[in-house]
């Protein structure tokens, strides 16, 4: 048996306080005792066993934040009360803080403070192991602007960044930042919003660089929240992996004071999550589980499996437990009376379907009683699991373990160990994750003064203080496969040891007692390694045996030609990359030998429009499929487009012609057109009845499109305005009133006739008002042939001529009634009806033979009869007549 060398204890002597880890539970490590108060301590675990206990420390009254570095047996490796991270000011509270250790063993801390003008921003910092400041005194501003930026939490992936989120004000914010201090998501990060407030996030590593972030989703008030609970997998891009955020729970009866969840990974980057709620209202809260896979998937029914289903009792605060490899979950949950006087500690078993093991009640590990217990946190051994709990009153309290088998058995004798059996209050327990065969418990602890910080481990038999290192041995070959490598070039590594292989390829090394991943790596071969290595005391694991093949320097890249149309043999097509060429088969498949890289892939056919992949990444030895290509042969033609636009919309584009050498064709309703036509160049007009003409030259490519837009100015010559009566004598003082394509125009003939100059080509309709009464209507196009306008008013007398009345009864008519004319001078000739707008409703041929009893149907010549006012013109050889007559039923 190897023990503790000399060194080791000197080195203990010598610390100034706290020197390894305290046997007494009187006693325990006190890792701060400054003055005033410290709180919320963190800790990280090193892959070399060290530890790190950061906390945050009020000696001044204002939170600093300080951290300290352990060895694995509790010897202190730097300054008693740690260093001091930052004493930038902060308020009269502080919120939730984080710390982790990346793949490097620096530990990532990231908080926030009011240093910028008393804004709540949030800053990182990345502490080496010897403590240096990585990313300067200072750290790195996370946030930077007037929103209420708290609550940050980190995680490191296994390629060595670390990842943060962080509540600000009702959103949350997502940052990436390499080892080296760069922010890869952008100065300002990424921002998740929601219609409703995004709160409190966890992060968790997922693959090589992806992060699992659990958030919740809060509608309504603040206070009383209706919370949903949601988780997401991001990339190294941050980008959703999956296509929804999972729901985890939107069961309701979460409260604002329920905030992190235990949150564990499940091995296969999958996660289980654990939570209570009072979900059905009746103010009796039970515990849930849900198991998430790694595609973002819910393994179990959805809202999560209810651990317990003892009724009337609460189900508070549940921890999660996964021992390695296996497909049972284990949670363990505060019991209390529905009235929360009595408190007991219950578990439950969950199988890979998500069945209770333990009964629908779950097993009982402290029973009920007015003794106040709380589980502080609970975590596994590879095969086992550990309960951290508090019991006892406020000031008169004390930190306990038990360690639980996987059929709910006690595994101590007695059950439980005391972790700290002062009398004092004990606050903000955290437990770490189960390394160097022991567990870390920190804790702020009241014991002295306002708060100090205090740490115990807890070895897997559940004895406390400084545990005996044990040695054994592992030995065995490598072989080298193919390449040129020396085989004394390859490490071999077990844990944090490494050796080197003698030129036989035998190596030999000693290690710590434990379970291994022994791994063997050589630059240009593939990493072999061995799992699940146990090495125990004093003897040697033998035929270790580990394999490495070179890695080929060249890959494959295959695929189809397929020939779209044409004549072409598909088996002359050239493929090419870099410098490899090859052809096709008659089938049109190939396959090429490359470099090991990314390539850009072409296939070149005569006659055939030639084709290039680009981006083809070829790994070593392995082929690179389905490049394949569709190759068409080269166009003859072209197109043309464009868009014809008309000088304010004053005509319909519809009627525009575009000319291309012998094609005419006409653009849709939005002037928008497209001619197909050989490769040339062509001359290219486009005209329309009442604009100009625009031309352009276009240049038709094989297969291409060229764009040919025209503007099309509308032509205009002056408008002619006449107005007369029926007897053909000009009307002065004649209201005109015009429409058209650019508008309304109106002006009164004084002299004849009246003019409107410069008016464009196209459709105009009018009204003629003369003496307020009498009305004329027209229409026209002016265009190259016509730039008149003529209205003729009918006026039942004119000055200075003779017009006899022509007097009709009865009057008023109905529609379906007959008139007599009594006019003896109304003999042949031809009578005219207009409506009260002077415009013409029908016109007939009459003779004296027709003249009596003439119905109204034929005097509007069987159309359509409307009630109202028409007027009626009778003109002859002798002369003529006008009238009124009314229409009513």
């Amino acid at each position: 048996m190897k023990k503790i060398t000399l060194l080791v204890i000197l080195f203990a002597l010598i610390q100034p306080v706290n020197a390894q880890w305290s046997t007494n539970p009187a006693l325990n490590n006190a890792i701060s005792d400054l003055s005033g108060e410290q709180v919320l301590p963190k800790i990280g675990l090193c892959s070399d066993g060290n530890i790190y206990i950061a906390f945050m420390s009020n000696v001044t009254g204002s939170y600093n934040v300080r951290l300290q570095k352990l060895d694995s047996q509790g010897n202190e490796l730097w300054d008693h009360n740690g260093i001091l991270i930052s004493d930038h000011p902060t308020d009269s509270w502080i919120s939730d803080w984080d710390m982790a250790v990346d793949i490097n063993d620096h530990a990532v801390l990231t908080f926030s403070d009011v240093r910028a003008g008393g804004n709540w921003d949030v800053f990182a910092y990345r502490i080496s192991p010897d403590g240096a400041f990585t990313w300067g005194d200072d750290g790195i501003a996370l946030s930077d602007n007037s929103a209420f930026n708290v609550a940050p939490k980190v995680t490191c992936t296994n390629a060595g960044n670390a990842v943060f989120a962080w509540m600000s004000e009702d959103v949350i914010v997502m940052q990436k930042i390499t080892p080296a201090g760069v922010k890869l998501w952008g100065d300002a990060g990424i921002t998740l919003s929601s219609i409703n407030s995004l709160k409190w996030p966890q992060l968790m590593p997922a693959g090589t660089d992806d992060i699992i972030m659990k958030y919740f989703d809060d509608a309504g008030s603040p206070q009383y929240p209706t919370r949903h609970v949601f988780a997401q997998r991001y990339n190294s891009s941050g980008v959703g992996i999956w296509s929804s955020p999972v729901v985890i729970s939107n069961a309701g009866g979460i409260s604002a004071q329920t905030q992190i969840f235990s949150f564990i990974n499940d091995g296969t980057d999958g996660f289980y999550i654990a939570w209570h709620d009072d979900r059905d209202g009746n103010l009796i809260a039970s515990s849930f589980v849900q198991h998430v896979n790694s595609s973002g998937q819910l393994v179990w029914p959805s809202n999560g499996v209810e651990v317990s289903l003892s009724g009337g009792y609460n189900h508070f605060y549940p921890y999660l437990a996964l021992p390695q490899g296996s497909t049972d979950v284990y949670v363990f949950w505060n019991e209390m009376s529905g009235d929360q006087n009595q408190q007991g500690i219950s578990g439950q078993k969950l199988s890979s379907t998500g069945a209770r093991q333990w009964g629908n009640q779950g097993t009982t590990f402290i029973p009920l009683s007015y003794t106040p217990v709380y589980p502080e946190g609970a975590s596994s051994s590879l095969t086992d699991m550990m309960v951290v709990y508090k019991i006892g009153g406020y000031n008169n309290n004390q930190i306990k373990g038990m360690k639980i088998a996987p059929d709910g058995s006690f595994l101590w004798t007695p059950s439980s160990t005391v972790i700290s059996s002062v009398s004092s209050n004990k606050a903000y327990s955290v437990m770490s994750n189960f390394a160097n065969d022991q567990w870390i418990v920190s804790w702020a602890d009241n014991r002295n003064d306002a708060n100090d910080i205090y740490a115990q481990n807890i070895a897997i038999d559940g004895s406390l203080g400084p545990y005996e290192i044990l040695y054994g041995n592992i030995q065995g070959h490598v072989t080298l496969t193919g390449g040129s490598g020396n085989v004394t070039d390859v490490v071999v590594s077990a844990g944090d040891v490494t050796t080197a292989p003698n030129a036989d390829g035998d190596y030999f090394f000693e290690v710590q007692t434990g379970t291994y991943t022994v791994t063997a790596s050589l630059a240009n071969y593939y990493t072999d390694e061995v799992t699940d290595v146990v090495v125990i005391e004093n003897q040697t694991t033998s035929n270790v045996n580990l394999e490495l093949v070179a890695i080929p320097t060249t890959g494959y890249i295959s695929g189809t030609v397929e020939l779209f149309d044409g004549n072409g043999d598909v088996t002359e097509t050239v493929i090419t990359a870099g410098t490899v060429t090859t052809n096709p088969d008659a089938n049109g498949d190939y396959i090429m030998e490359v470099g090991v890289g990314i390539w850009s892939v072409t296939a070149e056919l005569e006659g055939y429009v030639t084709q290039v992949h680009s981006n083809i990444l070829v790994e070593p030895g392995l082929t690179t499929t389905d490049v394949d290509f569709l190759l068409t042969t080269i166009p003859v033609t072209g197109y043309l487009y464009g868009t014809v636009v008309i000088e304010g919309d004053m005509a319909n584009v519809m009627l525009s012609t575009i000319t291309i050498d012998t094609i005419n064709i006409s653009p849709d309703e939005e002037g928008e057109y497209v001619i197909e036509i050989p490769t040339g160049t062509y001359f290219v007009q486009a005209e329309h009845p009442y604009t100009e003409i625009d031309t352009g030259t276009a240049v038709i490519f094989p297969g291409g499109s060229t764009r040919q837009d025209f503007y099309l100015p509308m032509l205009r010559r002056d408008l002619i305005i006449t107005c007369h009566d029926q007897f053909g004598d000009p009307l002065d003082n004649t209201l005109i009133e015009i429409t058209g394509p650019e508008g309304n125009y109106s002006e009164t003939m004084l002299e004849d006739s009246l003019v409107f100059e410069q008016v464009p080509y196209g459709s105009y309709t009018g009204m003629a008002t003369y003496d307020e009464t009498s009305i004329g209507t027209a229409d026209t196009i002016i265009d190259q042939n016509n730039n008149r306008m003529d209205f003729e008013i009918i006026l039942v007398s004119a000055p200075g001529r003779l017009v006899d009345p022509l007097i009709i009864f009865p009057n008023p008519v109905s529609k379906t009634g007959t008139i007599n004319f009594n006019t003896s001078k109304l003999l042949e000739g031809n009578l005219l009806v207009y409506d009260s707008f002077g415009r013409k409703y029908s016109e007939i041929y009459i003779n004296p033979e027709n003249q009596q009893n003439f119905p109204v149907t034929l005097l509007f010549n069987n159309q359509k009869i409307r009630d109202g006012l028409y007027y009626i013109r009778f003109v002859s050889e002798n002369g003529s007549f006008t009238g009124k007559i009314l229409i009513k039923d």
